[in-house]
Parts: structure tokens; sequence; C-alpha cells
């Protein structure tokens, strides 16, 4: 079994306002980790979770940005 079965596929969140578009990265460390492995540490409510990724970051986040990783 793999350590980090995972893959963070979400790349950017973008918020509109009246007259301008803002995209920036979904974390808010400013880091991309689109492609990077990572697991889950704990599920929680509202499709929640707890990920912990190969760099050794943790964040709370949606699980919908994520994917089975491919052997």
């Amino acid at each position: 079994m793999t350590a980090y079965p995972y893959v963070w596929t979400w790349r950017n969140r973008t918020w509109q306002f009246p007259g301008i578009t803002f995209k920036a990265p979904w974390f808010g460390d400013g880091v991309d980790r689109a492609g990077r492995r990572c697991r889950v540490v704990a599920r929680g409510s509202m499709n929640s979770a707890l990920v912990e990724f190969d760099d050794g970051w943790r964040v709370v986040t949606s699980r919908g940005g994520l994917r089975r990783a491919q052997p």
C-alpha cells in the first residue's frame, strides 16, 4: 500500500467581484499543490477531511479535490 494514495487535483480558486475576476492558489499559503500526493488523516462531516501532503503540510479541506493516485 502506498503511504500517500491520493492526489490533490484542484489548482485555483476564483473570486468574482463587480468588474474584476481574481484567481489564487487553493490553499492560503500560496503554494500550488495540484498533482501532489497526499493522504486523508481524518474524515469530517460535510465532505471535509484532514489531508496531509507528502511535504508534511496538513490542511482541512473538501474531499472533492481528492482523486486516487494511479499505481
